[in-house]
C-alpha cells in the first residue's frame, strides 16, 4: 500500500482518497498514475529542481533541462487526472498542489516556451502557464541559455 502524505490525507476522507485511486489516468509511458501519485510526483520534481539551483553546473548529481520537461509532463498529467475528477475533490485537491505550484513560481520567471518546445518536442501553444516559466538560476537555466 502506498504513503500518502499526511497534507492530502488532512483534506480527503477514505471515501474521498478512494474516488481518486479509482480514477487513474494512463500516462505516455504505459503506466497509470491518479492525482494524488502525480501530485506528488510534481511536489518532488519542484523540490529536486529548486534544490539543483544551488549546485554548480558540473554536478553530476543535477537536473537538466530534460528532466524540467519531464517534470512539466507530469504537472500536464495531473491536470488531466484533476479533471476526471468529481469537481469538489477536484477543487480540494488543486488547494493541496497550489502549495508545490507557487514554490515553482517562485524560483522561475517568464519564458516564451521556445526553448522548453525543442526540448520536449512539442507545440507550447494553448499549453497551460507552467511551460512558460523556467528557472531564474542554476544548472537547467545553464543549460536554457545553450538553446
Amino acid at each position: 500500500m502506498r504513503e500518502i502524505p499526511s497534507a492530502i490525507r488532512a483534506v480527503f476522507n477514505d471515501s474521498e482518497l478512494s474516488d481518486i485511486a479509482a480514477h487513474p489516468i494512463i500516462r505516455a509511458d504505459g503506466s497509470d498514475a491518479d492525482a494524488i501519485d502525480l501530485a506528488v510526483a510534481w511536489d518532488l520534481h519542484v523540490q529536486k529542481i529548486d534544490q539543483d539551483r544551488a549546485l554548480p553546473w558540473s554536478d553530476r548529481t543535477v537536473w537538466t533541462e530534460h528532466d524540467l520537461a519531464g517534470a512539466l509532463f507530469i504537472r500536464d498529467a495531473l491536470e488531466t487526472s484533476l479533471a476526471e475528477l468529481p469537481p469538489s475533490v477536484a477543487e480540494r485537491m488543486r488547494g493541496y498542489i497550489a502549495t508545490s505550484d507557487e514554490q515553482f513560481r517562485s524560483f522561475t520567471v517568464d519564458d516564451s516556451g521556445d526553448r522548453i518546445a525543442k526540448i520536449a518536442c512539442v507545440d507550447v501553444g494553448g499549453r497551460p502557464w507552467w511551460w512558460f516559466r523556467v528557472p531564474s538560476s542554476g544548472p537547467i537555466a545553464e543549460d536554457l541559455a545553450r538553446y
